[in-house]
This record gives C-alpha cells, sequence and structure tokens, in this order.
C-alpha cells in the first residue's frame, strides 16, 4: 500500500510505501521531453526512491546548496 505524501514544490509528488522491510519514498517529477530515446514508462515521469536515510542525506546536501553553502568534490 501507499500513501501521498504532501510536497510544497511544484510538480513533485511525493509517494511512501514498504520495500520489504522498511518504508521508502519516490519522488516524481515531469520528464523532460528533450531527453533523447526514452522506453514507454520513462517518457513521462522520472522519479527517485529512497529510503529514510537516504531522503535525510539528499536533504541536508539540498538544504546546503539552497544556501549557498555547498561543498565542490575535486
Amino acid at each position: 500500500m501507499s500513501t501521498d505524501l504532501k510536497s510544497s514544490t511544484q510538480d513533485v509528488s511525493l509517494t511512501r510505501f514498504w520495500a520489504g522491510l522498511e518504508q521508502k519514498v519516490q519522488v516524481t517529477t515531469p520528464r523532460a521531453s528533450n531527453l533523447g530515446p526514452l522506453t514507454t514508462a520513462d517518457k513521462f515521469f522520472q522519479s527517485v526512491q529512497l529510503t529514510r536515510d537516504e531522503a535525510r542525506t539528499l536533504a541536508l546536501d539540498l538544504f546546503r546548496f539552497a544556501e549557498g553553502q555547498e561543498v565542490e568534490e575535486v
């Protein structure tokens, strides 16, 4: 069973679901139309699925970027 979650970001949907023994979140956005050959399923949306720990670390990385505190990897 999955549950849609509220997103404050335009064109971003969040869905919580069970994946075996843990909950995950799927972040879905519309696919850009200029990305070349795609499978049928990939023609409309792109998504990433994250565990709670992965979501936490990604959120921190995105927060640092939003605040202009990102660290470049060399």
